[in-house]
């Protein structure tokens, strides 16, 4: 078994690393480069299409677990399409609606394979409950638009998007071998070792970009493993995905929100994102990666707990969860200024307190 899982993140790992210094030098004479603007924080021209040797790495892993163990070949046949579509962009640009037309068939050819959540159990009720076939499909599928695209939101910092999915696939490995689940561990460790042997070349300061071809496959590589990790689950595992991607969950969650307030498109890029705040809060490229790092690590754990604990304790890592993230929503102004509802009371129940003790001080003197 763990032989299983060692070739698995091996042949991973030395195929995307072999291969990241030829899809380098391919993207340079194909013109596959890319240039700084306004929006992005490199200053130099660098090679994107880098996903292709996350790409090559993933299928070698795959086509060996699929060698070994019975899993659905229509994630391949999905993670070549998304591929494709994400080569497509980088070489010449498509519209959004374009690419979520591959994204689309991609997420429809894995529901549609039986690849989507099928029931779930309510604590303390030993009877489960089937989710109806159309709305089961339905929720799978816009989670699995939803986190491609949110993971390729993140994309905007050397290392950013490719450490974040390794953090985050470890926390599903870690929990898919506590529930015995061996095909969910191993595509989790193929993923592990496409995005490291590739992390390598993309690491600050990057000698190449995965661009949508690697972010577009690792977002949806993640949203097809959380799915089918946890197709038959309790309503207190069904949080467990969410909490393992929130980081890129919650950055666009609140990115679709402040374009709202802003009345800007949901589509429009801006510099408002969780990486460029705290760059903006005088981090260093460097000190920002490793900050989201250790948030994604944090959340990761908490999955891990979350599964593992009782409800009551699972509720509270939740609420404690829910807490610290608004207060660096509120502290790093990622919706707006003015938005700051938690500091707001605290400083209001502060001032309270202070002002009673000001008052006793004041009688007794």
């Amino acid at each position: 078994m763990w032989l299983s899982y060692l070739i698995t993140i091996g042949l991973a790992l030395i195929i995307s690393f072999s291969m990241s210094p030829v899809v380098m030098k391919f993207a340079k004479k194909i013109g596959a480069i890319d240039r700084p603007n306004e929006r992005k924080v490199h200053s130099k021209e660098i090679t994107r299409i880098g996903g292709i040797a996350i790409y090559l790495g993933f299928v070698v892993a795959f086509l060996y677990i699929y060698s070994v163990y019975e899993i659905s070949i229509s994630i391949l046949i999905g993670a070549t399409i998304i591929v494709i579509t994400g080569l497509i962009d980088d070489l010449y640009g498509l519209k959004p609606i374009q690419k979520l037309i591959g994204q689309c068939a991609a997420a429809i050819i894995v529901v549609l394979s039986g690849l989507h959540m099928q029931y779930f159990t309510l604590p303390f009720i030993s009877e489960s409950i089937v989710i109806p076939s159309g709305l089961s499909i339905v929720i799978s599928f816009i989670w699995i638009i939803g986190i491609t695209n949110a993971i390729n939101l993140i994309d905007g910092l050397d290392g950013l998007a490719a450490g974040t999915s390794i953090i985050s696939s470890i926390s599903i490995c870690i929990i898919a071998l506590i529930m015995g689940n061996t095909p969910v561990a191993l595509l989790n460790l193929a993923i592990i070792g496409a995005a490291s042997g590739f992390l390598y070349f993309n690491f600050n300061p990057a000698k190449m970009f995965m661009g949508d071809t690697g972010a577009l496959l690792l977002g949806y590589l993640l949203a097809v493993t959380s799915v089918i990790g946890f197709k038959q689950v309790t309503l207190v595992s069904l949080v467990i995905p969410i909490i393992v991607l929130a980081v890129p969950i919650l950055d666009t969650l609140i990115a679709i929100i402040r374009r709202k307030i802003n009345k800007k498109g949901i589509m429009e890029a801006d510099k408002n994102h969780l990486h460029h705040k705290l760059l903006d809060a005088g981090m260093s490229h460097r000190q920002t990666v490793l900050f989201i790092y250790a948030i994604s690590a944090v959340f990761g754990l908490a999955a891990i707990a979350f599964y593992k604990f009782n409800l009551f304790t699972s509720s509270i890592i939740f609420v404690a969860l829910l807490i610290l993230t608004e207060l660096l929503i509120e502290k790093l102004s990622l919706i707006s200024k003015k938005y700051k509802p938690l500091i707001n009371l605290y400083s209001k129940i502060r001032f309270f307190y202070n002002d009673e003790n000001n008052r006793k001080r004041y009688k007794n003197e």
